[in-house]
């Protein structure tokens, strides 16, 4: 890993948590160019682990990225984790309570390629939200913070069906709306940090990502094919 890229990639995440937290997908041409469309193309440049330039993405609100990087990564914990993010930003809440299931390993599709790092961080993060310890039992943890992500999953919803206006205006300025952003922000900010401990901040297997990506099961193939040909979860701004 370059010493330089490492600092580069501190400095433009610097720059992305200083952008408004991804709750609600952005209006027109967002969702392809991020909010800042320079950052975007920063993040590509860092050849960084795919996981941590799809986390990246996202901050900057640049879903169409960050979905082609997390279908490579659909049967690995962290890249299922930001597929849940990634479908709750976007408002396709049915398919983010799928991944969110999967990545806190209680799901029903796990077969012996799954790589099962950054379980954990999906477990900590929410089992803290939850107020559960680390002390508690493996099994208990799962189940909390996986009643936790949903329920945070559900208030999204809920905010998103009352605005009787633009989808990225619900709740603006409410309580409940800050509320949802900073745990929007502190989700990404543990998985980024997460990532950068276990891979790096900077360039990454010299830029080659093929070894982070996994081979989905015949089930998520089917799915992708759905979401590309207008079936369940098709992504509609």
């Amino acid at each position: 890993m370059s010493a330089d890229t490492a600092a580069q990639s501190r400095t433009l995440y610097a720059q992305l948590l200083a952008l408004p937290a991804p709750l609600y997908p952005a209006a027109g041409r967002f969702p392809a160019d991020g909010l800042d469309a320079a950052l975007q193309a920063q993040t590509a440049a860092l050849l960084a682990h795919p996981a941590l330039e799809c986390a990246y993405h996202l901050l900057n609100h640049a879903l169409y990225p960050a979905h082609f990087l997390v279908r490579h990564m659909q049967n690995a914990r962290a890249g299922q984790h930001l597929h849940g993010i990634l479908h709750r930003i976007e408002g396709d809440y049915a398919n983010a309570r799928v991944w969110y299931r999967e990545a806190s390993g209680l799901g029903e599709r796990a077969n012996e390629a799954t790589v099962r790092e950054g379980e954990e961080e999906f477990v900590r993060f929410w089992s803290g939200v939850a107020g559960v310890g680390a002390g508690d039992d493996e099994r208990r943890r799962k189940e909390k913070a996986l009643d936790a992500a949903m329920a945070y999953l559900d208030r999204v919803e809920k905010l998103k069906n009352a605005s009787k206006g633009q989808v990225q205006d619900a709740g603006r300025g409410t309580e409940e709306r800050k509320d949802l952003e900073k745990l929007s922000r502190a989700e990404l900010v543990s998985v980024v940090e997460w990532i950068a401990a276990k891979y790096g901040w900077g360039r990454w297997n010299g830029g080659d990502a093929s070894r982070a990506y996994t081979e989905s099961t015949d089930e998520q193939k089917r799915e992708m094919v759905d979401q590309q040909s207008g079936g369940e979860g098709f992504r509609k701004f």
